[in-house]
């Protein structure tokens, strides 16, 4: 077969659990004698406005397209039609059996238009809320877990203005009551205020749920990694009959042999981005919070640059702890050596989280997880089976986690020796490749 996959960045420019699963995908389907390339996004968009905003290179074996996003106007988030275009003739270039959505961000929904327009069957693999959320984690600003918007936005134009307008605009707009919000995205609907500054985000927040429940019509599958998110994205609008429950794959090294301490310290490392949502501050906290005695060695392991400024605070939060390491990052075939060297993991997110690969390659590695009790999270780990789940944000039951896992080792070899492991790349390209089959039977195509 001939099949596209896009997502919002590639590496080796960036390194998260989506760049990874559809490189791994995309390898796993050419070693088995299909031809793949991927379609990607770059936020940064042309140095020069002049410049072509596409370019290709191949990374690791596979072939790579990218869009350098040139539009900054608010609805290009979700419909480019620069991007449409372009994907629109790239299909009839590539003329695919099948395209693979592993993520829309920083390409738009344009691409669904593109293949709906062309014939193409369409899968989804949602990895996160892009469908339903302009900032895809279901997340409000004061770390709340949402429900998706609601029917006049006025959520989704809080956050956005919690999330971008100064200190002032931000206070007065949460005084606002419901009703004059709800007003005023009636009025930016129908372009009232087209003289206003604010108009163009307000009308792009308040049309965007509209256009992608139309586009979502249009999918031959929605896959979802986790229960609670096949959940939010029904409650949404995604239709139930092209839903699809799977759980990730990754490409599973052989488990190494555990690399002793040299001391009775409690070895914990954070592996993951280093912004808020992922909650690296939450374990600092947790771990500044325990008396200078408490044999720890912490390694955080994220790119700086990320989020500078989350950075800085983390930074400024853990000062001169000893027993803090700020370690950076390492290439993703070293993950199993990293786990080796640590007695727990800690995943202590602050979103509903989709099953985060690193937390997979924890339970192949044998390594135990305390986790939030959160999403995809809770339905891999088992609180006192295979690791301990703590409230979102919660410091400082964290802290007693970490403390319990350091007096009782005895629990940590049980957790350590209830590890689940998942299923592995090839199997997880097995069940991709059946529903494949199924989409273009239905389609009355061959494979």
């Amino acid at each position: 077969m001939r099949i596209v996959l896009t997502t919002h960045l590639f590496l080796p420019g960036h390194t998260g659990g989506t760049e990874v699963l559809s490189l791994a995908t995309a390898q796993e389907l050419i070693r088995r004698g299909h031809d793949v390339v991927v379609c990607t996004g770059d936020p940064a968009g042309p140095a020069n406005p002049d410049e072509q905003g596409f370019d290709s290179y191949e990374h690791s074996g596979v072939r790579v397209h990218r869009y350098r996003r040139g539009s900054r106007a608010p609805e290009a988030e979700y419909n480019d039609p620069a991007f449409g275009r372009w994907f629109r003739k790239f299909l009839e270039d590539q003329v695919p059996d099948l395209v693979h959505f592993f993520h829309l961000g920083n390409l738009s929904a344009a691409a669904i238009d593109a293949c709906r327009d062309l014939d193409v069957p369409m899968v989804m693999t949602c990895t996160d809320y892009w469908l339903i959320c302009p900032y895809c984690q279901l997340r409000l600003p004061d770390n709340s877990q949402c429900l998706g918007p609601d029917p006049d936005h006025v959520n989704c134009l809080r956050h956005a203005v919690a999330e971008s307008q100064p200190a002032w605009v931000r206070h007065a707009f949460q005084r606002l009551p419901r009703r004059a919000i709800t007003f005023l995205s009636g009025c930016a609907r129908r372009d009232a205020f087209t003289h206003a500054p604010f108009a163009p985000l307000v009308k792009a927040l308040t049309q965007r749920s509209g256009f992608l429940r139309e586009r979502m019509e249009h999918l031959d599958r929605v896959v979802v990694p986790s229960r609670l998110m096949h959940e939010r994205l029904a409650a949404n609008g995604v239709p139930t009959d092209k839903l699809r429950y799977q759980t990730y794959g990754i490409a599973v090294a052989p488990r190494l042999e555990r690399v002793a301490a040299p001391s009775d310290r409690l070895r914990i490392g954070f592996i993951g981005a280093l912004g808020e949502h992922k909650g690296a501050h939450v374990l600092v906290r947790a771990v500044r919070s325990l008396p200078d005695s408490t044999p720890l060695e912490v390694r955080i392991y994220g790119r700086a640059d990320f989020d500078p400024a989350y950075y800085s605070r983390l930074a400024e939060l853990a000062g001169n702890d000893p027993r803090i390491q700020f370690c950076g990052t390492f290439p993703n075939g070293q993950i199993g050596r990293i786990l080796s060297e640590l007695d727990a993991l800690v995943v202590p997110s602050l979103w509903s989280e989709n099953t985060p690969l690193v937390l997979y390659s924890a339970q192949a590695a044998g390594c135990p997880v305390l986790a939030t009790h959160l999403g995809g999270l809770s339905e891999v780990i088992e609180h006192g089976v295979n690791g301990l789940l703590f409230p979102s944000g919660d410091a400082r039951a964290l802290a007693q986690a970490i403390v319990r896992i350091a007096d009782d080792r005895n629990l940590l070899e049980q957790l350590r020796a209830n590890s689940r492991p998942p299923k592995n790349d090839a199997q997880y390209v097995d069940e991709l490749l059946a529903m494949y089959a199924e989409v273009l039977k239905e389609k009355g195509r061959s494979t």
